[in-house]
């Protein structure tokens, strides 16, 4: 895949290369993430994962479940890995009602030119999970779903259905 793209300028014609797809990490801070790496790789993982969604300002909005379903871990271990980055000021975490918005540390990782830090944590992509959609909404985007039904209320239909045939029978 090619990672870089050619522009064209309308006002002068000139034709310019500019990298697409393209994250740099800064040198200064790689010991940071080696040391990430070795304490607690599942916030690398976290991390890496909310690089690669972030916009070019450096923000992600997104929920914890959407992280959980993404990478496959447990709630808990998210929260804590989350705390972990913050802690090491990888990330920040900014609200807005009970809205996560994942802000990456400007001088770790950084999509757009430097002139455009100033307005870093401004802008965000939005990552939503399917699973903490309402089903009407699901079945709009996605066509036909079926709702998961959890363990507890599958054992209490069970047991209901149980008692159901069984007064059903006398």
């Amino acid at each position: 895949m090619a990672h870089e793209k050619i522009i064209l300028d309308v006002n002068s014609g000139e034709l310019t290369l500019k990298n697409t797809n393209f994250i740099q990490f800064y040198e200064d801070n790689l010991d940071l993430l080696s040391e990430i790496v070795l304490e607690n790789p599942t916030a690398l993982r976290i991390l890496l994962w909310l690089v690669k969604y972030m916009d070019n300002r450096g923000a992600l909005v997104t929920s914890q479940v959407a992280i959980c379903d993404a990478l496959s871990i447990h709630r808990n271990t998210v929260s804590n890995a989350v705390s972990y980055l913050k802690s090491k000021k990888a990330i920040a975490v900014l609200k807005s009602g009970t809205t996560n918005i994942y802000a990456i540390n400007e001088q770790i990782a950084w999509k757009e030119t430097a002139d455009k830090k100033k307005f870093a944590h401004f802008s965000a992509k939005v990552y939503l999970a399917g699973s903490e959609q309402d089903i009407e909404y699901q079945r709009s985007m996605f066509g036909h779903v079926t709702q998961k039904i959890s363990k507890n209320k599958f054992r209490k239909f069970q047991t209901s259905k149980t008692s159901n045939s069984s007064n059903e029978n006398k």
